[in-house]
């Protein structure tokens, strides 16, 4: 089973896009039910794509193991949004000797070495214990996950949760497309949410879903 190709996805953000805003200024009753349908219909086929990706993948699994639900987490998810960050812009990347090393379990390569996923190093200090083991303390408050070039020696800031969220995981579903495994406290109340990003490195396409 393939993912979704550039050309779909375009032409599906475009159509959705249309959608919301013939849907913003109709006040005909009936069309915004059909327009309210197509969208509907846009979100089940990107989170089809996106279940035969991680299926295949076994990502499932891996959801599994995080969130220590042997249920099936993967189907308790449901697909938010979606979106190309055509902002995401790189920046000069030039980290310490020991970096890659020190900061390994924030750190997911691609099966190709291409790109690097931080969950998490944003912030955190490397400690040595007595024994010279590194452990990794918090500085910063603040949470933010990054997408590191090596090759460019260039990084791209890919969400930024703040004081309201963590990062649980994160894993490569194959050479390009990877999840992000977190919680966010969304609307501020104190009961945060489970969420999952889907993101497509090489197009930048960004997929949100919430655990309900």
């Amino acid at each position: 089973m393939s993912c979704f190709n550039n050309k779909k996805i375009l032409a599906l953000s475009a159509v959705f896009c249309i959608l919301l805003l013939i849907s913003s200024c109709n006040n005909n009753g009936e069309e915004d039910k059909q327009l309210t349908a197509d969208s509907i219909t846009i979100l089940q086929d990107i989170a089809q794509e996106d279940s035969a990706l991680i299926i295949e993948n076994k990502a499932n699994e891996w959801l599994d193991l995080s969130l220590n639900d042997e249920s099936g987490s993967w189907k308790k998810f449901k697909l938010q949004e979606f979106w190309y960050e055509d902002s995401m812009q790189e920046k000069p990347f030039k980290p310490g000797n020991e970096f890659y090393t020190d900061y390994a379990s924030l750190l997911k390569w691609s099966p190709d070495s291409s790109y690097v996923l931080d969950i998490g190093t944003y912030g955190k200090v490397p400690v040595k214990d007595k024994k010279g083991n590194i452990k990794i303390e918090d500085g910063e408050i603040d949470t933010k996950a990054s997408l590191i070039f090596p090759n460019t020696n260039t990084v791209a800031e890919l969400i930024f949760l703040g004081a309201g969220g963590t990062f649980i995981d994160g894993r490569w579903i194959d050479s390009t497309q990877f999840s992000i495994l977190g919680v966010f406290d969304e609307k501020g109340n104190q009961q945060p949410d489970t969420l999952l990003w889907v993101i497509d490195a090489k197009e930048r396409f960004f997929r949100k879903y919430k655990r309900q």
